[in-house]
Order: C-alpha cells, then structure tokens, then sequence
C-alpha cells in the first residue's frame, strides 16, 4: 500500500497527492501502509478511493 502512495505521489506530484496524506480506501476500509492490495483482497478491476488528511 504504501508503494502504491509514492506511485500515486510520483505520477501526480507532491504538491497535488504527498503521500504522508493520502488514505486509500477499499471496500470502506482505510488500507494501512504496511499491508499489501492483495492482504486487502484489491482485485485489478476493484476501485480504491484517495482522500487527503491535513
């Protein structure tokens, strides 16, 4: 998860998405950075949302 934060960051800008702020959610769980998509059963097609802390 926490790879998929610094992809998100890279490919948008760490102005737009800092990874230290970003949520990503699954299924209405907040995803933690030590987990990996398949520990949280994210298929390909599956959607995850971003939400920024502050």
């Amino acid at each position: 998860v926490a790879a998929v934060k610094k992809h998100i960051e890279t490919i948008h800008g760490q102005d737009v998405y800092p990874c230290a702020q970003q949520l990503l959610i699954h299924q209405g769980k907040v995803l933690k950075d030590e987990t990996t998509l398949a520990d949280n059963k994210v298929a390909e097609n599956n959607f995850l949302v971003i939400m920024l802390t502050k």
